[in-house]
């Protein structure tokens, strides 16, 4: 099929799927997820293997843009009031999950082996990578939600502040889990320290190439005396590219660069108010309606069937991980109410860079024989995630009362 017919029956048919989602009550990514698993090439073979390939770099843009927007919703001003509270819910919701899959899937294999479509041997290796898989959160769903309901609250500002910064954590306890199953996998040449020092390179490079950027975007403005609307699309989409493409020659964190510098260009940018809605108006339903069109093409549903058992524990010990951790933090903080009781519902999504880091692994010569299984698994509870995630997200805003889409009798009703 042509690359370019593909594209606008995807765009036609997924905002169709997505204006019926939003009358039948559901998030608009919803539809737009059903619609890249529709015509995925795993299902029903409406497109070509080729064109997933094809696809990537309006991926890539669009992850940019998302991570760009994430940065930018985390203003000073607000996350200095829930400092404490943003830090130990971050620790636990980030933490939890990593346990608590690593611990069911070692006792579930030594009790149960014949559970797993993998010899014993390969069992502790393969909870060692599904593990840091689970700690983090997909920010892109969860902004697409808050923007489609216009959320605004003390528990909105929490969940994106946490699910904006655990990336870093799963980065980190990813780096340290692959080098330890490299080694028990037979590779001597498997070092933890370089392996962190590596991860630690990935994310500071990254948080300076975003900071720079932001800080150029300002220099950019004032000397080319950048105001009308225009302009200052070109810029963004000059410096966003810019802090991916940068970023990817360098080997560092892309999607953390461009968060660096919306969070740079939303504190320290006199024109970021103009900036950021810009964006809104002008970019973000095209975004959102590629970005997670294309994601839906990617996941695998055929995958689900013969790894059930497996997706249901990562899924199920993930999510618990997620409630409890971000409920114990949030007390732990000393967090209102509303915060502990339904921040874990918009931590559920998850995407993009955990498929990211199971193509890595599956990649990795020393783990080949279990990388089949270990991509069925990932890519089978993305499906989960990116699905019930974003509804979860909507129940625990409505229950909050932060969506400005309903009556208040609405969200009392709730």
């Amino acid at each position: 099929m042509n690359i370019l017919f593909g594209i606008g029956l995807l765009l036609l048919v997924g905002y169709s799927l997505g204006f019926l989602a939003e009358k039948a009550g559901l998030p608009k990514i919803v539809g737009y997820i059903a619609t890249g698993i529709f015509f995925s090439p795993h299902t029903f073979g409406f497109l070509k293997e080729s064109m997933l390939s094809q696809t990537e770099p309006l991926i890539d843009v669009s992850l940019a843009f998302i991570a760009f927007e994430v940065g930018g919703s985390l203003k000073w001003e607000k996350l200095k009031n829930y400092g404490t509270v943003l830090l130990r819910i971050l620790l636990l919701e980030s933490l939890l999950p990593f346990f608590f899959v690593l611990v069911a899937l070692i006792i579930l294999g030594f009790f149960f082996p014949g559970l797993f479509s993998i010899s014993s041997h390969w069992i502790l290796i393969l909870a060692l990578l599904l593990a840091p898989l689970a700690s983090p959160t997909d920010p892109s769903a969860t902004i697409a939600v808050m923007h489609q309901y216009k959320a605004r609250g003390q528990v909105s500002d929490t969940i994106m502040g946490t699910a904006a910064l655990d990336d870093a954590v799963g980065v980190l306890l990813y780096s340290v889990s692959v080098t330890v199953a490299a080694i028990l996998a037979g590779s001597h040449g498997a070092n933890v320290g370089q392996s962190l020092l590596n991860s630690a390179y990935t994310i500071f490079g990254a948080v300076a190439v975003g900071c720079f950027l932001g800080w150029m975007t300002g220099v950019i403005s004032r000397f080319f005396k950048i105001e009308k609307e225009g302009q200052c699309i070109v810029i963004l989409v000059a410096f966003i590219a810019l802090s991916f493409g940068i970023s990817t020659l360098l080997n560092f964190d892309e999607l953390l660069a461009a968060m660096a510098l919306g969070v740079f260009i939303t504190n320290f940018n006199k024109q970021s108010n103009q900036f950021f809605k810009i964006v809104e108006r002008y970019t973000e339903d095209l975004i959102f309606l590629f970005f997670f069109i294309l994601s839906g093409l990617h996941l695998d549903v055929t995958a689900i069937p013969g790894a059930a058992f497996l997706i249901a524990v990562f899924v199920v010990f993930r999510v618990s991980g997620k409630y409890l951790g971000s409920r114990v933090g949030a007390a732990w903080g000393g967090a209102t109410k509303k915060v502990r009781k339904y921040t874990a519902g918009g931590l559920i999504p998850q995407g993009g860079i955990v498929i990211g880091l199971a193509l890595l692994i599956s990649k990795n010569p020393y783990f080949s024989d279990i990388s089949d299984t270990l991509l069925a698994v990932v890519m089978g509870s993305a499906v989960f995630h990116e699905v019930i995630g974003p509804i979860a997200a909507v129940r625990a805003l409505k229950k909050a009362g932060e969506t400005n889409s309903e009556t208040p009798e609405e969200i009392a009703a709730g």
